[in-house]
């Protein structure tokens, strides 16, 4: 592994698992691998669309060929910086490949919680998740808020409903994943309706979508679909890909690399072929097998790794941004583990260069979402920034005078260096134990979960932070009761 600086700011970290050389050699196989192999696409239109820019395709096995010209161009034609537009504009996102600090989403997908009182793992509900929202979205840090999934509205209109739950009570940008093709037509209807028509949603769009292949190499008709509508209206696409080493992918690390390569190609193909120029973020997710207990694991340091290696071979072929399931855990609470795991998977694919960094309050690999562990992330997302930033360089920063001033057994309390850079220089923790062991015992030697605890419970009964007109409320309510009764 090469730890590096980038040019533009010296003291910007960034770290390399291949050479040059090696990354030329995972992009040439997955060129031949989608030119003499191909990929299986489950749709006919565009297996059509394919077919028309030249691509090989054998319509009874759906399996599709393409030549590295058709790959380079689809990548070429790809939007490398877009916005993803909030209710509250000062809160939009301005999304490019490699930037000198990524953003931060939470863990979707969720439809279990970890209960803040019982600690066990129930059902979600519609109430935990308009709390869960609110605390979103008064999180400073996290700039975006991914789907959770409550239990107690039916699947056949669930994901509808999910999103008017977002729109009411964040007002950051929000992510879906739709269920069906007529609910995903619903969903655009919803975000055309929050931005005040197409025009404006083209412009600012208020949701991006989020689908992926199976692994290896599949794309179902729903994932497909998914594709291309938005391409059509310019929503912006999290292609995603979740090979297992051992399972659906190869067991060897770098073949793993090379598998999630070869899919995000893919995918971009499928994608620009129908809508050149349509914004996508390459979602690589890695897990692995453990054939000791025959469970894919999240959390490994093997997975880390290779996520943050695709996030490296990607940014140097493709300069398009990335999105990586960071922070999740193979264990079930918030506990040691989890955050051995998740320092890692934070800190290495933000120091390889990803563009976004998702899975903050998610546990049990992804399958389970926990209130505390997102208030602990809030610091490891504040850790994690710090790190990235490095260490401010300037004259005045380093204070020759005031050594020289202070001198012998003297102290800096008073300094002016110290009160000016006393909160820019140095992160004000919110729930770290700061205190003197007499002054914890006195406040009841509470653990840092205690702490988050508090702190989450008053973030998800914070007022939601942008009230919705009653009109839009209204249409809104209408286009959920149409997907309830379709």
């Amino acid at each position: 592994m090469n730890m590096n600086t980038t040019s533009t700011n010296s003291n910007l970290l960034r770290m390399s698992y291949f050479s040059k050389e090696q990354v030329n050699k995972i992009h040439s196989n997955a060129l031949d691998i989608l030119q003499t192999h191909g990929f299986q696409v489950e749709h006919d239109a565009a297996c059509e669309i394919l077919q028309q820019h030249g691509a090989e395709v054998d319509y009874k096995t759906k399996m599709v060929k393409v030549s590295p010209e058709l790959v380079d161009k689809c990548i070429k034609a790809a939007a490398k910086e877009f916005v993803m537009g909030a209710r509250n504009s000062a809160r939009d996102i301005t999304l490019k490949s490699n930037p000198a600090l990524p953003i931060t989403r939470n863990g979707g997908g969720v439809d279990k919680i970890i209960d803040i009182e019982s600690g066990k793992l129930r059902n979600m509900n519609q109430a935990d998740t308009e709390k869960l929202f609110r605390a979103l979205d008064a999180i400073d840090c996290i700039n975006m808020v991914a789907p959770l999934y409550p239990n107690d509205i039916p699947e056949k209109y669930r994901d509808v409903s999910v999103l008017e739950t977002l729109f009411l009570n964040t007002s950051k940008h929000v992510n879906i994943r739709t269920f069906s093709k007529k609910n995903l037509d619903l969903l655009v209807e919803m975000g055309l309706a929050m931005a005040g028509g197409k025009e404006n949603f083209r412009k600012r769009p208020l949701f991006s979508l989020f689908d992926s292949p199976i692994s290896p190499l599949k794309f179902p008709e729903l994932t497909v679909d998914v594709f291309l509508t938005a391409g059509k209206f310019g929503i912006p696409l999290f292609i995603a890909t979740l090979p297992i080493a051992g399972a659906t992918g190869p067991y060897p690390m770098a073949g793993m690399v090379q598998l999630l390569h070869a899919e995000l190609l893919a995918g971009t193909v499928i994608c620009q072929c129908a809508n050149p120029g349509a914004p996508i973020i390459l979602h690589p997710l890695a897990m692995n097998m453990d054939f000791h207990t025959m469970l894919a694991l999240s959390g490994s340091i093997e997975s880390t790794m290779i996520t943050a290696a695709a996030i490296q071979v990607a940014n140097e072929t493709t300069n398009l941004p990335l999105d990586v399931h960071g922070p999740w855990s193979d264990t079930y609470i918030a506990d040691s583990q989890s955050m051995l795991e998740r320092t890692f998977q934070a800190l290495f694919p933000a120091l390889s260069g990803t563009a976004i960094i998702a899975g903050f309050g998610d546990v049990q690999e992804g399958l389970a979402f926990c209130p505390i562990q997102l208030s602990i992330d809030e610091e490891l997302i504040a850790y994690t920034m710090k790190a990235l930033k490095g260490i401010p360089f300037d004259d005045d920063r380093l204070a020759k005078e005031a050594i020289k001033r202070v001198s012998i057994n003297g102290d800096y309390m008073t300094e002016k260096s110290t009160v000016k850079y006393l909160r820019s220089d140095y992160i004000n923790s919110k729930i770290m134990n700061r205190l003197t062991r007499d002054e914890w015992e006195r406040q009841g030697s509470r653990d840092i979960n205690s702490r988050a605890k508090e702190r989450i419970q008053k973030l998800m009964n914070t007022p939601t932070a942008l009230e919705l007109d009653s009109k839009l409320k209204a249409e809104l309510r209408s286009i959920v009761k149409r997907a309830q009764e379709q």
